[in-house]
């Protein structure tokens, strides 16, 4: 799923990626559900902790 994804990416295209609006991806950052650092005032996510994250996600 995530093999041609680059190893860092911005919140932007993890947005995308999971198809969840600013304020839910800003929220799962701010609560540490997803791992995120600051790098120049932008977000930044490793793929390794999107992979936790999704693998963390709730089935329905």
């Amino acid at each position: 799923m995530l093999e041609d994804c680059p190893d860092l990416l911005t919140r932007k295209q993890a947005q995308e990626l999971l198809h969840m609006g600013k304020n839910r991806i800003l929220g799962h950052i701010q609560s540490g559900r997803l791992r995120a650092m600051i790098l120049d005032g932008r977000y930044l996510i490793r793929k390794e902790d999107m992979i936790d994250f999704i693998s963390r996600l709730p089935y329905r």
